[in-house]
Formats: C-alpha cells, structure tokens, sequence
C-alpha cells in the first residue's frame, strides 16, 4: 500500500512540474491593429479566450518599402482585459512590414503589413490575425521583466497536491488501524 501512495504521490509532483500555464490554455491568438495613423498594438489571448496577462515580452519591428527601418522597440504591456500591448511611438506614412515576436509563455511570431495614411488622406485602420500554436518551452527563454515577481498559481497547485497527497495517506493510514 505505501508503494502505492508513493507512486501516487511522484505522479502528482511530476504532473505539477511539467505543465505549463501555456499548455494549459492552448496556443494563443494575437491581433496586430493600426489605426491608420501610425499608432500601433496588439492584442494577445489564449485559444481558451483568456486574454494574456502573464508578463510577456513582445518586440516589435517594422521596415518601410524599401526606405526606413524600425529598430526593434519593446511593447507596453496596459494590464487591460484584452491582453493590450503598445507601441509607444508612430510610424511615419507609408507602407510598413511590422513583426512581432512574443517570448515566454507564448513563444510566438506575427506580421502584418501596415499602410499608415499621409496628412491628406483617409486613414484606413488595419488588423492581422495570427494563431499561434502551443509550444514546449524554450531554453532560449527572455530573461524575467525586474519588476515584480512572478505568478504564485504554481506555487498554489503544489501545495494543492500535497494537501490531496496527505489526506488520502492520512485516510489509508487510518484505514489500517482500524
């Protein structure tokens, strides 16, 4: 019987350590939107639909036909609901080719091309969807924003488990008393 609990126990710490919360969701979806005026950002969600709020480095780069280039420009993450991330400058008017790339927990790629409107013209706001697929995670991870620390939800499924673990090793041992 002890055999058995410990096999039990092993199971729950190993399932609790090789899932992710990415996994846990699916891929994800992230939406590139322009207004047509050179403001641009994204929003990213889970395939659940759960916007993603985990702290997540999105770069962004952008290249005009053939002229300027955007060097690579961290977005901002607004902690709204839709997962929102921003640009805090503007592109200039022309036809830009903007890429994102999403470091841990989405480990994920996005481009869109982008016409931003001259003074004279209409606007024409834009936005590109890109599905991405659910991935194990890289050892080539971004390093941690130095802001606050990270989630503690891992921390609740363990002791989660263990708390599971002790009743049902608490209950056969009590069962064997008996």
């Amino acid at each position: 019987m002890a055999a058995r609990i410990g096999a039990l126990i092993a199971t729950v710490v190993l399932l609790l350590l090789v899932g992710t919360p990415a996994a846990a969701h699916g891929g994800a979806s992230v939406t590139v939107h322009s207004d047509g005026r050179g403001s641009v950002w994204i929003t990213a969600q889970w395939q659940d639909g759960h916007p993603i709020t985990e702290p997540t480095t999105v770069t962004m780069t952008a290249s005009a036909d053939g002229a300027a280039s955007l060097a690579p420009a961290v977005l901002r993450q607004t902690g709204d609901e839709r997962g929102t991330q921003t640009y805090s400058g503007t592109l200039d008017p022309g036809a830009w080719r903007v890429a994102i790339d999403l470091a841990t927990p989405v480990n994920g790629h996005c481009q869109a091309l982008i016409e931003v409107a001259s003074a004279a013209a209409t606007p024409q706001p834009t936005e590109v969807a890109c599905l991405i697929p659910a991935t194990a995670p890289s050892g080539a991870a971004a390093p941690p924003a130095a802001s606050a620390g990270g989630s503690l939800t891992p921390l609740w499924f363990t002791l989660g488990g263990l708390a599971v673990a002790a009743a049902v090793t608490a209950a056969v041992l009590v069962r064997r008393r008996s």
